[in-house]
């Protein structure tokens, strides 16, 4: 004897806190695996899911860009780069002029005749004077060398014609030749690199918005019925807090418990009859399904858990009805057969008898061979013959006759 449980039952509930927004289901209806039965407030979760779907076709896109490589106006634009910095340094380069050069030349000059009178001022310096005289003198020095050592380096980059200007001129040069190198020249492995890199980063953050979109919506895990709803709309909802109960009906099991005397008798896939309670008149064919490896011992009654998968289904059977499996252990055909009832056995339990009924309408006690033995009915392989009447004697001198 057990109850009557549903295949699944689950309490379903948000992976998120939110508002509830939409409630699609009531108690009694019918839903699918994956589909959505609630939903939280989620507008900042979908623009998170668009923001990084879009930064992921961003990186799919520079990526296609950078393997496919330049197009001829890509390479156009490089090589007027190159021809633009060309003549700039080559205008900066002619830029320097005669007069330039004689300036130069004349301030070097005069720095030179700077450096040799503040030398010749610090050695015909007379003695006596306060030290700090002498250290001017030496500051003086070190300032004209200074000065003329600029000179002289300007007065230098203007005959070579490697001023700054011109010099930063070829750089700018040499800068868009190696752009455009580059650019023919195709992507390098890390450029491969770093693009993989980007989509790479790019789908993590989309699944992670994925899924936190994910939990703001509540969807079935399997099919089944909806049995209870423990909030309303527009409710706050946090994680691990019940919504909504469902369970699966197709098909239902029935949790018995068999005794350890009784459960070497049964087997796994055998059939089983399965009557139910509150419905007397209905009865069930089942398969037994699944038998604990451990049993339970309560107060020295050891049992073991069994499970019996009903295979019919009735409108009329509901979660929790208390039943009853029977398990067919054995099965004959064409054997003549008595009411259960009709039958007793010795105190021993080895020999069975009848109450045979003569033709005088007097009982007589015969002993009977049983085969097989059911609740109901049981096999007589010897004693009796069809057509035999048999009744219980229900007091000294009188009889019932309950079949034959």
């Amino acid at each position: 004897i057990g109850q009557i449980e549903p295949e699944q039952i689950a309490d379903l509930s948000f992976r998120s806190t939110g508002r509830l927004l939409e409630l699609n289901v009531a108690p009694g209806d019918v839903v699918m695996q994956g589909q959505v039965l609630a939903s939280l407030a989620n507008e900042a979760q979908q623009l998170a899911v668009e923001r990084a779907q879009l930064s992921l076709e961003l990186a799919q896109l520079q990526k296609d860009q950078l393997l496919a490589g330049p197009d001829a106006a890509q390479i156009a634009a490089a090589e007027a780069s190159v021809m633009s910095a060309q003549g700039a340094a080559n205008a900066a380069a002619n830029a320097i002029s005669d007069a330039d050069i004689q300036a130069a030349q004349l301030a070097y000059d005069a720095a030179l005749q700077a450096l040799t009178d503040a030398q010749t001022a610090r050695s015909t310096a007379p003695g006596g004077q306060p030290q700090a005289s002498y250290d001017l003198l030496d500051a003086q020095v070190g300032e004209a060398s200074f000065n003329a050592e600029i000179a002289r380096l300007q007065l230098e980059q203007l005959q070579n014609g490697s001023s700054p200007q011109v010099g930063a001129a070829y750089a700018q040069v040499d800068q868009a030749q190696a752009a455009l190198d580059q650019l023919v020249a195709g992507p390098t492995d890390a450029q491969v690199a770093q693009a993989d890199a980007q989509m790479a980063q790019a789908r993590v953050s989309l699944e992670r918005a994925q899924r936190q979109l994910e939990g703001t919506q509540l969807t079935a895990p399997f099919d089944g019925i909806v049995t209870a709803i423990y909030v309303e709309r527009g409710a706050m909802t946090a994680p691990g807090m019940p919504v909504i109960t469902l369970i699966d009906t197709d098909p239902f099991h029935l949790s018995v418990q068999v005794d350890e005397i009784d459960i070497g008798e049964i087997a796994e896939a055998m059939p089983a009859r399965i009557r139910i309670d509150a419905i007397p008149d209905l009865e069930l064919h089942g398969t037994l399904d699944r038998i604990a490896l451990m049993p339970q011992n309560i107060n020295g009654i050891v049992n073991y858990d069994v499970e019996v998968m009903i295979m019919d289904s009735d409108s009329r059977v509901r979660t929790g009805m208390t039943a009853e499996a029977a398990f067919v252990t054995g099965f004959a055909a064409d054997v003549l057969i008595v009411p259960s009832q009709y039958i007793r056995l010795d105190r021993a339990g080895q020999r069975a008898f009848v109450n045979l009924l003569l033709p005088d309408n007097t009982l007589q006690e015969t002993e009977v061979q049983l085969g097989m033995q059911g609740r109901d009915v049981s096999e007589i392989t010897a004693g009796l013959r069809e057509g035999d009447v048999i009744a219980v004697d229900l007091s000294g001198d009188s009889f019932s006759m309950f079949g034959s």
